[in-house]
């Protein structure tokens, strides 16, 4: 780690182009090959971001800080740098709607299984029967209107899982291939989807995977067939993309 942060450093103080071209990759390696020894943080892959987005390669750097964010939702130079990387995108690159306020409020939904999710619902309505029971014994209208509450949260829950539901099978991915040709089915004969190569840093999403072949879904909704090589899944590690997806993967700049 302190080698990756040497040589970031090092790459900022030179003027030559190449120079800082060089060091920068060579930070961005180090700072890799830190995250490949468990030194996994969202720190850390907003450093590989931005020295990523320093050597001129965007799609590690999206997908770096798209990793960051999946680490630490709340780390403001992840977000402030990964709207800058998507700046740099061609203007007719479909990008992620910004992240609304209500997402934002279910962000925890991420890190809990439906079963979870299941258990945790029942409890604020557990509690609403016991407030309406008491307000209905009692005739009691601070246990009705406190009812209102857990309710509220129930429902909540129910939205959140609705949300989660919408989002199907899928698996936020990043292609990292300087020039994607997406097609429109799974065969190097089939027809390219788009007029143009899918530039690295696209944000996608990943429906199913093959041998070969995955199957992706842009953010305006379109779905195009990429080589599997052209792809990386943000879960680091993604067991579901080896699996297939579907039954049918410096905190300054």
């Amino acid at each position: 780690m302190n080698q990756a942060i040497g040589a970031y450093t090092q790459a900022q103080a030179t003027t030559n182009r190449g120079e800082r071209l060089a060091g920068f990759r060579q930070a961005q390696r180090l700072f890799e090959h830190a995250a490949t020894q468990g030194a996994r943080s969202a720190a850390l892959y907003t450093n590989l971001g931005n020295a990523a987005l320093q050597a001129e390669r965007l799609g590690p750097a999206i997908l770096a800080y798209r990793r960051a964010l999946a680490l630490d939702p709340d780390q403001a130079r992840a977000h402030q740098n990964l709207r800058h990387a998507r700046t740099l995108l061609s203007a007719w690159v479909p990008k992620p709607e910004p992240e609304g306020a209500l997402e934002s409020f279910f962000i925890w939904r991420h890190f809990l299984n439906p079963t979870e999710q299941a258990a945790i619902a029942t409890l604020p309505f557990l509690l609403a029967a016991l407030l309406i029971a008491v307000a209905i014994r009692w005739h009691s209208p601070l246990a009705r209107n406190l009812a209102f509450l857990p309710l509220l949260a129930w429902l909540g829950l129910l939205l959140s899982a609705a949300i989660q539901a919408h989002a199907g099978g899928t698996i936020p991915a990043v292609l990292i291939a300087d020039e994607t040709i997406a097609r429109a089915a799974d065969s190097p004969n089939a027809p390219m989807r788009f007029a143009q190569p899918l530039p690295a840093g696209t944000e996608v999403e990943i429906r199913e995977a093959r041998a070969h072949w995955v199957h992706i879904v842009l953010a305006n909704g379109r779905d195009a067939w990429v080589t599997r090589g052209a792809v990386e899944a943000v879960e680091v590690d993604s067991q579901r993309l080896s699996d297939g997806v579907t039954d049918g993967s410096m905190e300054n700049s």
